[in-house]
């Protein structure tokens, strides 16, 4: 990834938005795919292990859906990166939003919903908006909301990040094998998971539907950190 900017130490950057190809971009060839990956899940409810398929179409469109024995568990739809359709099979509940950004109703609560994608896919969930720091194999910028997320990179892959809160990591990741681990400390979540197929999305996706028997339920807004 090629960073420009003024600096006289070569390492720290002003800049008004993202580059293009960064550690935080979806790469154009990794859509429109489909992937499935085995995830186990630990927190204040409990263990469990599913599988998800992840249909992405593009860097602002994707799906997912969790199964457990063959049985459908949950289904989101995110369009245009904010319109979001959760539809919860076993309660069959379902809830829309025009602001998928503050959802809570999937783990990983405090990430926006459009950057569940690039978490899988093992990029930085989150994008620099200004003071960008890139030397010696690690990264480091602040968010639009002012918060600060550090990465350390292999080559010009990412290993692991985290996000920084009065000086400790309260949310971070790290690449495993062929997934990765992530884990928010103040939630209680743990998260892994393992991508085991990945194949050629052939067409658009269909519109996601809600069943005709399930309810309204109750969508929740993510806490600020």
């Amino acid at each position: 990834m090629a960073v420009t900017g003024c600096a006289t130490t070569g390492t720290f950057f002003q800049r008004e938005a993202p580059e293009p190809g960064g550690l935080w971009d979806l790469p154009t060839d990794s859509y429109p795919t489909q992937r499935l990956y085995r995830i186990k899940y630990r927190g204040p409810e409990g263990e469990a292990g599913f599988k998800l398929v992840l249909y992405l179409e593009s860097e602002q469109r994707y799906r997912m859906l969790a199964t457990d024995l063959g049985r459908k568990l949950w289904s989101l739809s995110v369009e245009e990166g904010t319109h979001a359709l959760w539809l919860d099979h076993r309660n069959k509940e379902y809830c829309r939003s025009d602001a998928a950004s503050e959802l809570r109703f999937v783990p990983l609560a405090d990430l926006p919903l459009i950057a569940l994608p690039k978490l899988l896919l093992g990029l930085m969930p989150a994008e620099p908006a200004a003071s960008l720091n890139r030397s010696d194999g690690k990264v480091s910028f602040l968010d639009e909301r002012g918060q600060l997320w550090n990465g350390r990179l292999s080559g010009e892959r990412l290993e692991w990040w985290s996000l920084i809160e009065d000086g400790e990591p309260i949310v971070w990741w790290r690449r495993e094998e062929k997934g990765g681990v992530f884990s928010d400390r103040e939630g209680g979540q743990e998260v892994s998971w393992s991508e085991v197929v990945r194949e050629r999305l052939d067409g658009s996706l269909e519109e996601l539907e809600v069943p005709g028997r399930f309810r309204p339920g109750e969508c929740g807004t993510a806490a600020s950190r």
